[in-house]
């Protein structure tokens, strides 16, 4: 329902939002079921507002890793202001050290996608470029592509071209050969 809210009102003042933002925030801070929650913290990810972040926050170590997933997806529009706050950047880092690959992959790919180009997340970027996980690797690569960071160049070569048909492996590896358009200036 919250994500039907959101989707389908066009209004700059969003009457149902409020309401719905706080019934789910209380929601998600009850709910035991792992699938409704995550479904629940997926909705409330979607919603820039601190009432959503305050609602993650508290289930960023979750013992289930699709929760884990839908927390690090959560702040995703939360980085709309020009950097994640001081909570959800610490969430982030340690979503990025997750044990669940789906889960450091998806921290990953948030933190490229920000707008906080703060250099602790390009070092938390460098450091799982060795991950085991190949797509880990990627996201890596191309959230220090992203953040201008050199680093992308050297940690792509390894990685080889991608799959076949993988439009996600394909847009992170682009996104080192735009970083070195961009630096060389072409």
């Amino acid at each position: 329902m919250l994500r039907l809210i959101h989707l389908f009102d066009d209004s700059d003042e969003d009457a149902f939002a409020g309401p719905a933002l706080d019934l789910f925030t209380g929601w998600a801070a009850a709910e035991t079921d792992v699938a409704v929650l995550t479904e629940v913290l997926v909705a409330l990810g979607e919603h820039s507002d601190p009432r959503a972040e305050a609602a993650l926050l508290p289930h960023a170590a979750h013992s289930d890793a699709r929760v884990r997933r839908a927390v690090a997806q959560g702040f995703s529009a939360l980085s709309s202001p020009p950097a994640f706050s001081r909570d959800a950047r610490t969430a982030l880092l340690g979503l990025m050290a997750d044990p669940d690959a789906v889960v450091r992959k998806t921290a990953c790919r948030v933190v490229a996608e920000g707008r906080d180009h703060d250099p602790v997340f390009a070092d938390a970027m460098a450091a799982v470029l060795d991950d085991t996980d190949h797509l880990v690797q990627l996201a890596a690569v191309y959230g220090l592509a992203l953040h201008d960071d050199e680093r992308c160049v050297e940690a792509a070569r390894p990685l080889g071209p991608p799959q076949r048909g993988s439009l996600e492996e394909e847009g992170y590896l682009d996104a080192v050969w735009r970083y070195e358009w961009r630096r060389d200036g072409r």
